[in-house]
């Protein structure tokens, strides 16, 4: 009598049963109706727990809807003080500091007209903006407004 090893008898069994089963008329598991069936009706379930689990892990995370609301952010205060205002373009401006501050510091609000008044043309020929840096109080502001437009400097909002 012949030992055949039982890892290679077990392989050999495995691979003559696919084939006897197809030969006997009968669909391989993943191909059946009843088991494609019953595979999706699990995979539709295992999402739909977890679907529910999120939702409530969301709710429990969630902030209590009596939360009080962040306070307001500073309002600004004091009068108009500006810091620095240069007029021209980015590669030739003037310093308008001192022409600004003396027409508008001291001010809640102001507009004023941008022109080559301010502190002469200091690119002949191109488009000029003036921008300035104020403080309202003590909070930081700037503004700017290109030439023959005006610009409005605001500390009361």
């Amino acid at each position: 009598m012949r030992h055949v090893p039982l890892l290679t008898l077990a392989l050999a069994l495995g691979f003559a049963a696919a084939p006897a089963a197809a030969a006997n008329g009968e669909e391989p598991k993943e191909e059946r109706a009843d088991y494609r069936e019953g595979y999706r009706r699990g995979y539709d379930d295992g999402f739909a727990s977890g679907y529910r689990k999120g939702i409530e892990e969301a709710r429990r995370a969630a902030p209590p809807a009596a939360a009080p609301a962040p306070p307001p952010p500073p309002r600004p205060s004091g009068p108009i003080t500006v810091s620095t205002a240069y007029y021209g373009t980015s590669s030739k401006s003037c310093d308008a500091t001192r022409w600004l501050a003396r027409r508008v510091n001291g001010r809640r609000s102001a507009t004023v007209a941008v022109s080559n008044e301010m502190c002469g043309d200091p690119a002949r020929g191109d488009r000029k903006q003036l921008e300035v840096t104020y403080v309202c109080g003590t909070i930081a502001k700037t503004a700017s407004a290109f030439e023959h437009r005006d610009l409005y400097l605001d500390c009361t909002n």
